[in-house]
């Protein structure tokens, strides 16, 4: 059992209670409780002794009132050298959900097991078991659940309408992170950030806050929607379905629907990509003025790397939507693919029947077990009903100008915040990582997003995992993807 060192006060609201803080005009303050439990682990072969700490980091506005209670969770080794030991921020996307999937399938000390066959069921009861594969051997890591997530909450003077938009939420993980180094005098500690999903959006944007103030050295960008106008797919956007013809081919060859394609995703990937920009996209741009035989022989080719027929492609302006085709691939079968994990495959739904994603059951046990892991291994004893897997009103989101759905796939160019960041550190590196077969965040369009950058080649990494949206699910994928941390951290490249 762990050594419990410190227990926080609960407030009426179920809360961890803040301590005072002095008023001061612009700088987040951090509070001094927390639950605070002492563990040791062996990570990547190596023995570490870390403190876990789940507590409480108030920010405040420029008037230095109280806007935000951020509870976090954080993994440090303790005697560490804090100007050589570097700390990973890490949070998951939504928007706004908790740091949850991260924490207990991927960065966590201790992890959910999840059953490697796509087509076995999921572990009845789930199950923990030590992370040997987490980073704690080379990084201290927080991990960040952003306004009310979890157990962090707006509080004071804070208004949802600020943390609830793209620029104030990535504000406050930015105020958050800022407060986090000053407490715990982590300023000479090298700072790498990785979001998932959403929360790549969220890191690109506190890459170019934070350059002006305490610039990064790294950024991951894991399952990236960062230039969502490519994988969004608006009808007649050419580019948006031939970068995705890499995800749609990768799927095919995995379910053995494709013709003449390799067994390596990574060739697979390779070939999609180079036919999709080049003679599939000249295709699509070229419209109804494509004559009949060259329209054939396209739809001919996306039959072969796809699996969907060529009558469908003739049907459908040689194109076919990513919600289609998890659909319409095994629809003779009566199945259809999970959309953040393509090889999981379910029943269809019938007529007026909702559909469920095949690849949901890999999502259902995390809060329990999120709970779980506060209670029996770090001794929170917060209230397991004050915990929230994601912010309620979430749809509500403000993407820069625009509420609601739509937002992140019109006007804003968040890459161009990853710029700044590369700018005001000459060490910043940026990784990028994605699933092979995950159909919402996909391979093309990272590989478009570098192309149309102009970030230093040098300083990018990008990598693919056999999995799809949360690629660590697969046993050898988390091993490459924290391997890939390690070398990150250290200001390398991975092999």
């Amino acid at each position: 059992m762990p050594e419990i060192t410190k227990r926080a006060l609960l407030g009426a609201s179920g809360l961890l209670a803040a301590a005072p803080a002095a008023a001061q005009a612009v700088a987040p303050v951090a509070d001094d409780t927390g639950f605070v439990t002492k563990h040791s682990g062996v990570f990547n072969g190596q023995k570490v002794d870390y403190v876990a700490t789940v507590g409480p980091t108030t920010i405040r506005n420029a008037a230095g009132e109280p806007t935000c209670r951020f509870v976090t969770t954080a993994y440090v080794k303790p005697g560490a050298d804090p100007a050589t030991r570097p700390v990973l921020f890490a949070f998951n996307g939504g928007p706004s959900s908790s740091s949850a999937t991260l924490h207990m399938l991927a960065l966590g000390p201790r992890r959910i097991v999840v059953a490697q066959d796509p087509k076995a069921p999921a572990p009845n009861p789930p199950q923990l078991v030590d992370n040997t594969l987490t980073v704690l051997d080379v990084a201290d890591i927080v991990l960040i659940d952003p306004a009310e997530t979890g157990f962090s909450r707006i509080t004071g003077a804070g208004k949802q309408p600020y943390f609830y938009s793209v620029n104030g939420d990535a504000q406050s993980v930015s105020d958050f992170v800022a407060a986090w180094i000053k407490a715990n005098g982590r300023e000479a500690s090298p700072k790498y950030v990785l979001g998932e999903s959403y929360g790549t959006m969220r890191a690109a944007v506190m890459a170019g806050q934070l350059s002006a103030t305490m610039p990064l050295d790294g950024v991951f960008l894991f399952g990236q929607a960062v230039n969502m106008i490519e994988t969004s797919q608006r009808a007649k956007n050419a580019l948006a379905y031939a970068t995705n013809i890499t995800a749609l081919a990768a799927i095919a060859a995995y379910h053995g629907k494709a013709k003449g394609l390799p067994d390596d995703p990574r060739e697979v990937v390779e070939i999609a990509y180079a036919w999709g920009m080049r003679d599939y996209l000249q295709a699509l741009l070229r419209g109804n003025d494509l004559p009949a035989a060259e329209r054939r022989l396209v739809a001919e080719r996306l039959e072969a790397l796809t699996g969907i027929s060529q009558a469908y492609y003739l049907e459908h302006d040689l194109t076919i939507t990513k919600i289609a085709y998890l659909r319409e691939l095994m629809k003779p079968e009566g199945l259809m693919l999970g959309m953040y994990d393509a090889r999981y495959v379910g029943p269809a739904p019938a007529a007026g029947e909702r559909a469920q994603d095949p690849a949901g059951k890999l999502q259902a046990p995390i809060q329990p077990m999120m709970v779980e892991h506060y209670a029996k291994t770090l001794g929170v004893t917060l209230p397991a009903a004050d915990y929230r897997g994601i912010a309620p009103g979430a749809n509500a989101w403000e993407w820069n100008g625009t509420l609601g759905p739509g937002g992140p796939f019109f006007d804003y160019d968040y890459q161009a915040q990853i710029s700044k960041a590369f700018k005001a550190n000459p060490k910043f590196c940026l990784m990028i990582g994605t699933g092979y077969y995950d159909l919402t965040t996909t391979i093309g369009p990272a590989r478009y997003l570098v192309t149309q950058s102009d970030y230093p080649r040098d300083r990018v990494i990008q990598r693919q995992y056999v999995g799809g949206h949360m690629a660590y699910t697969h046993q050898p994928s988390l091993k490459a993807f924290t391997d890939d941390i390690r070398a990150w951290v250290k200001g390398g490249k991975p092999a």
